[in-house]
């Protein structure tokens, strides 16, 4: 006979349903009662056990669980624990408990009297999930993390717990550890994979920048281009991490060079194309192979052109009698609303969007305002513009590499370089234009800033609404612009066009808005007059172009040298046509001046893009023939050198088989070509557009050698577009409610986001 001694403390004195049973004696269980199959288990069942319980001392019996008669107590075992009789299983009763006792029962034994018990004093019944599907569970709550750029503990909290015990009961997301955990783990196989696919490199081409977060920590991002032997291309971030060094050129070579070693790329790299900062330019001294080209981004070129012929950033002397800045009138805002308690904070302003830049005054196709929720989902419900027309933006506004946002978010990277600030003397046409930029400025800040001016102009923009066809309707707001993004000028420029009518409104009521003496005299010394209004549509007329252009290189699928040649042909072609207006003329010279200096002014690299311009169909369509034939003669030179030995024999004019076409339905970066052939007043039909990988999926056969050339310099891309977005990405990752997070956990989560 064996015997338990039950130790008695002030725990098994408490006595309730739950977790405070007495235990039985196995002489008490009647062995009729156990449902048991074999001969084990009725020997169990009938084995005399001598319990000691505060019963046996009180002389008073005490009540007992049913659960006993289908468990024993283990003896001299720590933790506590009971052996199922009917299965053998020991399981854990903490505290004398025998809910998990109750709960065994229940679920594996099918015992529904047991499950009745716990499901009264539950308000949900538990359910177990299998690994498999709690493993599939827990990807897909990674990948909404991801993909959505959420906080790693967003499915901890209690809304989202309330809602996934309705959706999939028994589910626990993982923890904020638990995410950390996968994200490192999913980092290091989507690293491995990457080297994997672009093992198949021939010739590889990169782009590469850095940004700053808001705690100033710097990053470094790599993108990587290639195209494989079936011309199809492939583009992704090989690398974003972080860069605690001085961003000295040695150090950024050294580092990129040892990124790149590390993915089994560096013998394959041919291009890198970047800003024009000093220090990026420089970096192609330090690096170990001296055959790496250097291409300048575009976008940034386009960016210094405007900014610098235009003045929009350089510091003026002010006069007594001038117009008052934007600084101003910013100053005077701020000290006017620190009286004003429903004054409306920047994060309560609505995002700009793009505006169309063919109808420039109401029509556009997208929309951050509040209102009209039911236009804004029937103009975007297939993801493209329903007029004939329209541009469409490429790309989503997460990873749009235009700044939409006000200056407290402007992205911080190397567009600033090279912008003029300082202060210089401006001639006439330069001083009306540089004063139309800070009236726009002033009252953009100014009407976002006053709440009693913002809610007049949208209580305006209502009633204009209700007076215009569902496609007039103005849906965007003023927007501000900021120094590393000149398109942001551009829209700042075009919403107050959109807003002329209401503006005016608001310039002649404010006698009668209720502001204070200093609010309407600050007013009045930023409204703008006629001349200055059609000054600003002038400027405006100008810069479509330039915007349309930048539309077409900030496409997701990397534009090529080539179309970039045909951009920069088309731009000049712009500039250099006569208009009617004197005034317009002015300002196109003004431009031309700049547009030359930055594009044709380094030789070498408006040689470069000819080059390679030269196997993009759309660029051999902007060659001349003495441009042609010099190209040539040098290929052959460049073969024989550093491709293959054989003859060039197959290399020639006839090689400009390009008016070949293919139709295919338009995409995003089709419809982006239209807009800009249409602005620049070129023929749609005549024109050769072409994706040149299209192309060269055609005519490989027939041009064995070139083609070769083909996949290494079609891979270059004409600008940093793939790093700018990756920017967007990282800064959206980075926003003020996601503090916590650590640079390493952004830098993977932000290189994730580009492989899921």
């Amino acid at each position: 006979m064996r015997t338990r001694r039950r130790t008695l403390d002030s725990r098994s004195l408490l006595l309730d349903n739950e977790s405070r049973d007495a235990l039985p004696s196995a002489s008490s269980v009647d062995s009729s009662l156990l449902p048991l199959s074999t001969a084990a288990a009725a020997a169990a069942a009938t084995t005399t056990t001598t319990v000691v319980t505060p019963g046996d001392l009180t002389g008073t019996p005490l009540l007992k669980s049913n659960v006993w008669e289908y468990f024993e107590r283990c003896i001299n075992v720590t933790p506590l624990k009971a052996k199922c009789l009917l299965c053998a299983e020991e399981l854990l009763t903490p505290n004398y408990g025998t809910s998990s006792l109750k709960r065994h029962l229940a679920q594996r034994h099918n015992l529904k009297q047991f499950g009745s018990i716990l499901s009264s004093r539950s308000s949900t019944t538990t359910v177990i999930l299998s690994k498999t599907e709690k493993k599939k569970l827990d990807s897909l709550a990674i990948d909404a993390i991801i993909k959505d750029s959420r906080a790693f503990g967003d499915f901890q909290k209690a809304g989202f717990k309330k809602f996934m015990d309705v959706l999939k009961p028994g589910y626990k997301a993982p923890t904020r550890n638990n995410v950390v955990k996968k994200l490192k783990r999913l980092h290091q196989h989507h690293t491995i994979q990457t080297k994997f696919e672009f093992e198949q490199a021939n010739y590889l081409s990169i782009t590469c920048d850095f940004w700053t977060n808001r705690q100033q920590k710097s990053f470094l991002v790599i993108t990587g281009h290639y195209i494989d032997k079936d011309f199809n291309e492939h583009s992704k971030i090989l690398k974003f991490i972080t860069f605690e060094e001085r961003h000295f050129s040695p150090l950024i070579a050294q580092e990129i060079e040892k990124q790149l070693i590390s993915l089994g790329l560096y013998d394959k790299l041919v291009t890198i194309t970047c800003d024009g900062a000093a220090n990026m330019r420089d970096m192609f001294t330090y690096f170990t192979r001296r055959k790496i080209k250097y291409i300048h981004c575009l976008a940034h070129k386009l960016h210094l052109i405007i900014c610098n012929s235009l003045n929009l950033w350089v510091t003026t002397k002010k006069r007594r009698n001038t117009t008052t800045t934007e600084t101003d009138a910013e100053n005077s805002t701020e000290e006017e609303d620190a009286e004003d308690e429903s004054q409306i904070t920047l994060n309560q302003m609505i995002r700009t969007m793009s505006v169309d830049i063919h109808n420039i005054s109401n029509e556009n196709n997208y929309s951050d305002s509040e209102h009209d929720d039911e236009s804004k989902e029937d103009d975007n419900a297939h993801g493209e513009s329903q007029s004939d027309h329209e541009v469409t933006d490429s790309i989503s506004d997460e990873e749009d590499w235009v700044n939409e946002e006000d200056d407290d978010d402007e992205i911080t990277d190397n567009f600033i370089e090279g912008v003029n600030t300082e202060e210089i003397a401006l001639n006439d046409i330069q001083q009306k234009v540089r004063e139309v930029i800070d009236i726009a400025r002033a009252i953009v800040t100014t009407t976002k800033r006053t709440s009693i001016l913002s809610t007049f102009i949208e209580k305006k923009r209502i009633h204009v609404n209700l007076s215009l066809s569902k496609r007039k309707k103005i849906k965007r707001t003023l927007s501000s612009d900021v120094k590393t993004r000149w398109n942001s000028t551009f829209k700042m420029l075009t919403s107050m066009q959109i807003y002329r009518d209401i503006i005016n409104d608001m310039f002649k009521s404010k006698g009668s808005l209720g502001l204070t003496l200093k609010q309407r005299l600050k007013l009045t010394s930023i409204e703008l007059s006629t001349d200055q209004w059609d000054l600003l549509e002038l400027i405006i007329s100008i810069l479509e172009p330039f915007y349309s252009a930048t539309k077409v290189l900030s496409n997701r699928s990397y534009p090529t040298i080539g179309s970039a040649l045909y951009i920069i042909r088309g731009l000049e072609e712009h500039l250099q046509k006569e208009e009617n207006n004197p005034l317009l003329n002015s300002l196109k010279t003004l431009v031309f001046i700049k547009f030359r200096h930055y594009m044709f002014g380094d030789t070498d690299q408006f040689n470069t893009f000819k080059l390679y311009g030269y196997f993009d169909p759309t660029g051999f369509s902007v060659l001349t023939k003495t441009e042609k034939g010099s190209i040539e003669k040098e290929l052959v030179v460049i073969y024989k050198k550093e491709f293959e030995s054989s003859s060039l024999t197959s290399l020639s004019s006839s090689s400009t088989s390009s008016d070949s076409r293919q139709t295919t339905k338009l995409s995003n970066i089709d419809k982006a070509w239209q807009g800009f052939l249409k602005i620049t007043n070129k023929d749609l039909q005549t024109e050769v557009f072409m994706n040149p990988t299209i192309f060269w999926k055609e005519h490989a056969i027939d041009l064995p050698l070139l083609s070769r050339m083909a996949r290494c310099y079609l891979s270059a891309p004409a600008t940093s577009v793939q790093s700018e977005s990756a920017f967007s990405i990282s800064a959206h990752y980075g926003r003020k409610e996601r503090s916590r997070l650590t640079p390493e956990n952004l830098a993977m989560s932000v290189c994730l986001k580009d492989k899921l």
